[in-house]
């Protein structure tokens, strides 16, 4: 029960007197959310403003993404450098934090803003430079693995993520000392713990990337499911500071930080992105809000929080489905796992009649109900969520079975160009089919070895 010590506390802070005689801090929501809100606001007008510039930027120097009448949704050519724009807006939110206070009473013994690691900034430069290499002069799969892992790797040589595994670690081995008590307890500081927690956080700044970036197939689309997500995001992060007390102000504020920044940087981009899109995230943005959103999730893996970690991953379901289903369906269908392709969720459908607009809306009620599962779990025992989580994915899982979305049957074309009279229709190609797409020079590959200038392209 709160003492009554609480009305001599400041504005959002409740006290309440501990076992030992100190003084636990809890905060209110205000309390938490009012010191970090300009990071929205710098960064929703940064990127709001930016990306106007951005666009003309890239028609200046031909950066434009050209339809190829076969896999890209458009019909005409489209400007690319939109998340330049989102990154500059991320940038600039996080850079007025040294001017802002900290949602704690004042102390003269603690910082007086928050402390942001700088490898959370210098992974993102990577992942953006990447991003934009690629929508310049194209880059191959490997190299953009490899990148990532760069980036991922500059988090944990600062000591990010390097105990993101404890969580999973600390039940473990407390349930096995009791079964065989010989096995010694490690700390989190043993070098399992360290390359567990390495080897989780490559995995996930990797997958968050590839998850974004193969989502970013329609206009709108993957700016505003990240919007939902972020959202989310910003909803564990505050409902955790509210609860873990004033020792962990800066891990908690950091956390909410990245988020309102995140979000205000997606939010001004999204009017210039959505049906019909006069300008293009590409690459940059894409793994751009793939790598911020990996990030969190294991911001929020760090906080010895199991689950606010499971929360954080379910808001991220979505992408993560849609990537699992083209890999699976890749691999099934012995095709290589970076072949390009039209079956990715959204592309199923628009297939089955919704439009572009209807599309992008469906999914972002989709997004906003993998938000609310997520949040689900601050309310509920993690078992019980656990069950609903498994019931729930089991279901897709089928429902995607079943919809077709693994198996498929190949149909043969060859890439011309846009002006050639001789272009391929593939409107009547039977549902559940697979067009792949060679340039005329490109011999038939061998199956499941892709070469160069080939991709794949599911029609329905």
């Amino acid at each position: 029960m709160v003492s009554a010590g609480i009305f001599n506390c400041p504005l959002g802070v409740l006290g309440n007197a501990s076992a030992d005689g100190g003084m636990m801090r809890y905060f209110t929501w205000d309390g938490v959310l009012s010191p970090y809100i300009y990071v929205f606001y710098v960064a929703y007008i940064v990127a709001f403003l930016f990306t106007p510039v951005m666009r003309t930027v890239a028609s200046y120097y031909g950066i434009i993404d050209q339809p190829d009448a076969a896999r890209k949704m458009h019909s005409s050519p489209v400007a690319y450098l939109g998340g330049m724009a989102v990154f500059m807006g991320w940038l600039a939110g996080l850079a007025i934090v040294q001017f802002l206070g900290v949602h704690r009473p004042p102390d003269p013994a603690m910082p007086k803003s928050l402390n942001i690691n700088f490898a959370i900034v210098v992974g993102a430069c990577i992942i953006v430079v990447l991003g934009l290499w690629d929508d310049v002069l194209r880059i191959n799969p490997r190299a953009k693995i490899f990148g990532q892992t760069a980036a991922a790797v500059a988090l944990l040589t600062s000591g990010v993520g390097t105990r993101a595994s404890w969580i999973f670690v600390a039940p473990v081995q407390v349930r096995l000392h009791h079964t065989f008590p010989q096995i010694p307890m490690v700390s989190q500081d043993h070098w399992l713990v360290l390359a567990l927690s390495s080897i989780m956080v490559i995995s996930v700044i990797v997958a968050c990337c590839n998850a974004t970036n193969l989502m970013d197939g329609l206009d709108g689309l993957c700016g505003g499911v990240t919007g939902v997500i972020s959202f989310g995001f910003l909803f564990l992060a505050v409902h955790l500071a509210t609860m873990s007390g004033a020792l962990r102000a800066n891990d908690d504020g950091v956390r909410v930080v990245l988020a309102l920044a995140l979000l205000g940087a997606v939010l001004g981009f999204i009017p210039y992105n959505f049906n019909p899109a006069s300008i293009f995230m590409g690459d940059t943005g894409s793994m751009f809000l793939g790598y911020s959103c990996g990030t969190m999730i294991i911001l929020f893996a760090e906080g010895d929080f199991p689950k606010w970690f499971l929360a954080s991953v379910v808001m991220f379901a979505l992408p993560v489905l849609d990537t699992v289903l083209a890999f699976a369906r890749r691999w099934v269908n012995k095709r290589h796992l970076f072949s390009a392709d039209r079956h990715h969720l959204h592309h199923q459908l628009v297939n089955r009649g919704f439009t572009i607009k209807q599309t992008v809306i469906i999914s972002y009620a989709l997004a906003v109900g993998f938000a609310g599962l997520g949040a689900l779990i601050v309310y509920v025992r993690t078992r019980y969520a656990a069950a609903i989580y498994l019931v729930v994915f089991g279901s897709i899982g089928v429902a995607a079975y079943k919809m077709g979305m693994v198996h498929e049957k190949v149909v043969k074309t060859r890439r011309r160009h846009m002006d050639d009279g001789s272009l391929t229709t593939v409107a009547n190609v039977q549902p559940a089919t697979v067009l792949e797409v060679r340039d005329d020079d490109t011999p038939a590959p061998q199956p499941g070895v892709p070469r160069s200038g080939q991709m794949w392209v599911d029609v329905e």
